[in-house]
């Protein structure tokens, strides 16, 4: 698609009622809970498979849990519990600061092999199989950045209107963000997706999703 993204600049309140608070086809959701069922179902089997050698591997490089949790904000606004592999050190502030993903230091020996190979995204399977994200969708944020996004970036809460998910539109054409500015440009690529979200637009997104490993 030529229009990767949507500024934010053009668009209003009555483009959001047109575009973003529209009605879902009933065949629409029925097939894209059917692609979250398969892949959360081969992404769990190959968590449980994964699971005590990651979990060897991260008791051994350091100290702290196997499994990381956040919250983070879902559909509606409605707050649950984000499941990764652990990837970072455990600290006093329990990897809870404001852009810590610009600290390299941070992560460990054994997380940056999880996250370049996306091996600690493996326990997100238990969410898709839970409903509380699907296998495509803007990418669920963490709580505390969420509330300075409503606050700085208009629209924001519109990423609310789907449901998140674990691969996205955003993810496939912008690199992690590091700033408020580059989560405004992300959050248009979101807007993109949430306007134009189809069975055919998650498929592109699945097919184009291998690029991902370059960031």
């Amino acid at each position: 698609m030529k229009n990767k993204k949507i500024s934010l600049a053009g668009i209003n309140e009555d483009w959001i009622k047109e575009n973003v608070y529209k009605k879902e086809s009933k065949i629409y959701l029925f097939a894209k809970r059917a692609i979250d069922i398969f892949f959360g179902g081969v992404g769990f089997i190959l968590f449980l498979v994964f699971l005590p050698f990651v979990a060897l591997a991260i008791k051994a490089d350091s100290k702290g849990h196997v499994i990381y949790k956040q919250k983070r904000v879902g559909k509606n606004g409605i707050i649950f519990d984000f499941y990764k592999f652990r990837t970072m050190y455990e600290d006093s502030t329990n990897g809870q600061k404001l852009w810590r993903e610009k600290d390299k230091d941070s992560i460990t020996r054994v997380g940056k092999v999880l996250r370049r190979l996306h091996i600690d995204e493996l326990p997100q399977a238990c969410n898709i199989l839970k409903g509380e994200i699907s296998f495509v969708g803007p990418r669920a944020e963490w709580v505390e950045l969420a509330k300075i996004f409503e606050k700085e970036i208009k629209f924001y809460k519109c990423r609310y209107s789907v449901k998140p998910g674990l691969i996205g539109w955003a993810q496939i054409n912008f690199p992690p963000s590091k700033s408020l500015d580059e989560a405004r440009e992300k959050f248009e690529y979101d807007l993109f997706y949430i306007k134009n979200r189809s069975i055919m637009l998650d498929l592109e997104i699945i097919f184009k999703s291998p690029k991902l490993f370059a960031w």
